[in-house]
């Protein structure tokens, strides 16, 4: 018998959601706070779609529920989504109050949601996933979850058990995530023009978490993800059900991948212009193929997409580039990737909007996490200068002199729209701009303008 509560606090959210519509705005997390304050576990007696595949993790968890979203809805599968970009409770209750009758039924039968690592002991008790992917547990914001053995502890006591797991054997931690739920792991050889031990500054896991012996890395790809063993018991990666073996990246932003299933070598073209969204494409290939969809569908499907705009844009324009890649601020492994992108690019321009602007304006001050990322990836000749903007420039120019970046290669401004005036694009071809989420409208104003001196510059 569902409480009297509940269908109050789902009228109030119906209404919500229609009030919003009405005044032309978008309804994200708020009809969720509004049904929760009013029924706590409103989730509990909300009924559920038939199918749900969700996603977790550090990294790629809304490129993997869009990819997932758009390719169901190719392959002709309605589903309810959050891809307005609440993934802690609220925007879950909100997703799912949306596809909902007056009387609290799912009227859709699938179901793909991104869910929020911390927000697992408010969801996992009443959103039970039939398939979850974990992308990868790597350090993260220092204010919420930079321990990465407290994320993995909140995931293992809270992901119900009859919950199928898509997990990256290639990560020694979230690889080894609730040992007795059935699973299916990804993972990606090293390609032949990989560093086989990375070096980047953070590593999450150097002793075996059974003997605690010192590890031993065959290949290092990045932060600790690679393949590992224990020195002295059998601790080590397990092997990958579906395993990447080759990629080719292409101009567009997109790659050619040879994926191995059971002996058998699968083709993908795939949106793709870095490593995280390789593990990304590799995770949401497996949680597809487990799901039903065959090899002939997939294909047809990644053909399709695209990484969205907001997150990767790319311009060219008179032999120059352009590429605006976004990062999640204060995520050291993210940003690194990042500069490792522009690292291996000649003739480089870098832009960096990583201001804690969202902190900022809640007054904070910390930028520790600015030494856990791997700025030494700038001290190469390809890196013709470099241009800081925000009110913590000081902060980076700091970190980039302890880098031992030259200082004449650097550039800063406190105005973030005003980098442009900061840029020679005599010297460079290839420009790259890297934002955090919450400096997008700084990002559009400066990219519009860089674009502009690109069509005019000789």
């Amino acid at each position: 018998m569902k409480p009297v509560r509940f269908y109050f606090a789902l009228f109030c959210g119906k209404l919500t959601i229609l009030l919003l519509k009405m005044l032309k705005k978008r309804a994200t997390n708020f009809p969720g706070s509004v049904v929760l304050t009013l029924c706590p576990d409103f989730l509990k007696y909300l009924e559920k779609p038939e199918k749900i595949i969700a996603v977790t993790g550090t990294n790629g968890k809304t490129t993997c529920s869009n990819m997932l979203l758009d390719i169901l809805t190719d392959n002709g599968y309605d589903c309810t989504n959050n891809n307005f970009g609440g993934n802690v409770d609220t925007g879950i209750s909100a997703a799912l109050l949306k596809d909902s009758t007056l009387t609290g039924r799912a009227t859709k039968k699938y179901c793909v949601l991104e869910i929020d690592e911390r927000s697992a002991v408010r969801v996992y008790p009443y959103v039970q996933p039939d398939i979850l992917i974990v992308t990868n547990l790597t350090r993260d914001s220092y204010k919420r979850n930079a321990h990465v053995e407290y994320i993995f502890n909140i995931l293992n006591d809270n992901i119900p058990d009859k919950t199928h797991l898509i997990l990256n054997a290639d990560d020694l931690i979230s690889s080894s995530l609730k040992k007795n739920n059935s699973r299916t792991y990804f993972g990606m050889e090293p390609f032949s023009d990989e560093q086989l031990i990375g070096n980047n500054i953070v590593r999450d896991i150097t002793a075996c978490p059974v003997c605690s012996s010192p590890l031993e890395y065959s290949f290092l790809r990045y932060n600790h993800v690679g393949r590992a063993k224990c020195s002295k018991c059998d601790f080590c990666s397990p092997e990958p059900d579906f395993d990447t073996t080759e990629r080719v990246f292409t101009p567009d932003g997109r790659a050619d991948i040879k994926v191995l299933h059971e002996g058998k070598t699968e083709e993908y073209n795939v949106p793709c212009e870095n490593t995280i969204n390789l593990y990304n494409a590799t995770a949401v290939t497996a949680a597809l193929r487990t799901f039903g969809l065959t090899e002939e569908q997939l294909a047809a499907s990644f053909r399709k997409i695209n990484v969205v705009r907001s997150r990767y844009d790319v311009t060219e324009e008179k032999g120059r580039t352009l590429k605006c890649i976004m990062a999640k601020g204060q995520n050291p492994v993210a940003c690194s990737h990042s500069l490792n992108i522009a690292r291996n690019t000649p003739d480089t321009a870098v832009i960096l909007l990583w201001d804690d602007y969202y902190d900022r304006k809640e007054t904070s001050e910390n930028t520790a996490w600015y030494y856990d990322v791997d700025f030494e990836f700038l001290v190469n000749d390809n890196i013709k200068q470099i241009i800081v903007a925000g009110k913590r420039a000081g902060d980076l120019l700091l970190r980039l002199l302890v880098a031992g970046v030259p200082e004449e290669k650097i550039r800063t401004t406190e105005h973030e729209v005003d980098a442009d005036g900061l840029l020679d694009l005599s010297i460079s071809k290839n420009i790259y701009i890297f934002f955090d989420m919450y400096v997008d409208q700084y990002k559009e104003i400066l990219k519009e303008k860089i674009k502009e001196m690109m069509k005019n510059a000789d």
